[in-house]
């Protein structure tokens, strides 16, 4: 924090990006907060009126202090928030004359680079030492926080913002294509050239992507799905034999169990005897 807080309009009192959990806050937080969403879905809830908004990916919020609330995530995906806190006596007057207060969920047109601004602003507070107490370095931050308000600022897209959020459009479709062909035909042999091809991208750009949305390659996204369904194989038929469960999972059974070991840390028979006895212990405690 600046030596002298009066000295700035606009500061960063806290700011992040992480993949967000349950938190509450029954008083509040003392400064005004902006969220941004990544990837998951989650739920702010308002403690002061009930209010309950949901955030999903693309959306902002601001959020203002003193006022008592608690957000957790909705998905089984992780819910990926950027946030900053702002200090600063015209935070509250530029949030409301850019229709960002009232706290209301929105999309900003600009939503990439707000993003990567808060990605910004945490790498300068974070990679600084003694320096940020510096005139300069505060000016820098209070200019950035500046700079990413008027960004967040509502507005219609423009054609080619139009023409961009329509092409995200066709990306997800194309992802979320791929993942129900890995899906529905995950014991079959399936190629990351024939997944690309099917969803009409190059092979490196298919999996550049798959990448980036789902945060593992389309080839390690298909084995633990595969190591998944061998396993509950493993619970529903203790009896079945290794190469079985191999075959039914469309793997040669040599490369299962080194997949299997590399995974868990043991091989598919040593698993199956831990999940055998497990459920024996189990099935004694019931009958006692």
């Amino acid at each position: 924090m600046p030596r002298n807080l009066e000295d700035f309009p606009l500061y960063p009192y806290s700011v992040g990006r992480h993949i967000q959990y349950h938190h509450v806050r029954p008083s509040g937080f003392p400064v005004h907060q902006l969220f941004l969403i990544r990837s998951g879905k989650g739920i702010f809830r308002d403690l002061t009126d009930g209010t309950e908004t949901v955030l999903a990916p693309g959306m902002a919020f601001v959020f203002p202090p003193d006022r008592g609330h608690e957000y957790y995530p909705l998905s089984h995906e992780p819910w990926h928030v950027a946030f900053t806190g702002i200090y600063g006596s015209q935070t509250g007057p530029m949030l409301h004359s850019l229709g960002l207060l009232p706290p209301s969920a929105y999309h900003p047109v600009r939503f990439e680079e707000c993003w990567e601004a808060i990605g910004g602003i945490w790498q300068t507070v974070n990679g600084g030492n003694a320096s940020r107490q510096e005139e300069q370095a505060t000016q820098e931050l209070s200019v950035s926080l500046y700079r990413l308000i008027l960004m967040m600022r509502r507005g219609e897209p423009s054609a080619g913002t139009a023409s961009r959020l329509e092409n995200e459009h066709v990306r997800n479709e194309a992802l979320q294509k791929a993942v129900r062909l890995i899906n529905e035909h995950f014991t079959e042999p399936l190629l990351v050239a024939n997944l690309a091809a099917a969803v009409g991208y190059s092979v490196q750009h298919f999996q550049r992507l798959f990448l980036h949305e789902y945060g593992v390659t389309p080839h390690k996204y298909l084995q633990n799905l595969r190591l998944e369904r061998g396993l509950q194989l493993m619970t529903e038929s203790p009896g079945i034999p290794v190469q079985d469960i191999a075959l039914n999972l469309g793997m040669e059974t040599n490369y299962f169990i080194r997949v299997f070991r590399k995974t868990y840390g043991c091989t598919p028979g040593v698993m199956r005897e831990s999940l055998q006895r497990s459920q024996s212990q189990a099935a004694n405690r019931q009958k006692q």
